[in-house]
């Protein structure tokens, strides 16, 4: 192995370390813990009671345009926090997310129309809004993407309790970002539903999605 590239491997090893235990971290601060952490059937992440997830932001989309919690009015919301230069786990997530509305789709169109998928970038630096449509778009013809200013980024990272850090940088300015990865279903209202853990199939999603749309709870 080239020896110039060992410094860089280390640095990228260490950076997939982080990422494991800050999405541990993630874990264990929103998991019940009066009750047994883990999944649930229908592959959603245990929250504590009493943990508020969501609120009120104002950022940019692909197009250039304010958006807000009023944007999306009458929609179910399925939100994905990442960055465009996530080398795996970003298109995973978003994948799934869109292979689940398709599913969706599929046997009820109506109840998939008034589910949004939205991209939410942790790497505002980087994720301009010319770059979000571009990459949105290869995921699903209705996935919005959502970027803004640093500050903008932390306040409705804070609000959903979503974690990341920047890693350090290597040769050419090339950098990871570390972060949780949970999949977040939000109401027309803005409200919490549900969050999905990472890893969870598209076809859980899909009937997860079903069931809480459909008003079908229980």
């Amino acid at each position: 192995m080239n020896r110039k590239a060992l410094p860089i491997l280390g640095v990228m090893l260490a950076a997939l370390a982080a990422i494991g235990l800050a999405a541990l971290v993630a874990w264990n601060q929103l998991a019940d813990t009066g009750h047994e952490q883990g999944v649930s059937r229908s592959g959603e992440a245990l929250v504590a009671p009493g943990i508020t997830v969501g609120g009120s932001f104002e950022l940019t989309n692909q197009d250039g345009q304010t958006v807000t919690q009023d944007s999306f009015s009458g929609q179910f919301k399925l939100i994905y926090f990442g960055y465009s230069s996530c080398p795996d786990v970003c298109p995973t997530e978003l994948s799934s997310m869109a292979a689940a509305l398709d599913i969706v789709a599929e046997d009820t169109p109506d109840l998939a129309q008034q589910v949004t998928p939205v991209f939410i970038t942790i790497d505002p630096a980087r994720d301009t809004p010319a770059l979000m449509k571009d990459y949105v778009t290869a995921f699903h013809p209705r996935m919005v993407g959502l970027t803004g200013s640093d500050a903008a980024i932390a306040d409705i990272a804070r609000k959903f309790r979503v974690f990341y850090s920047k890693g350090t940088e290597i040769e050419g300015g090339f950098y990871l970002m570390n972060h949780s990865g949970y999949v977040y279903f939000m109401a027309p209202d803005g409200s919490f539903v549900t969050m999905f853990h990472g890893g969870t199939s598209p076809e859980t999603m899909a009937e997860a999605i079903t069931r809480y749309v459909s008003g079908e709870t229980s």
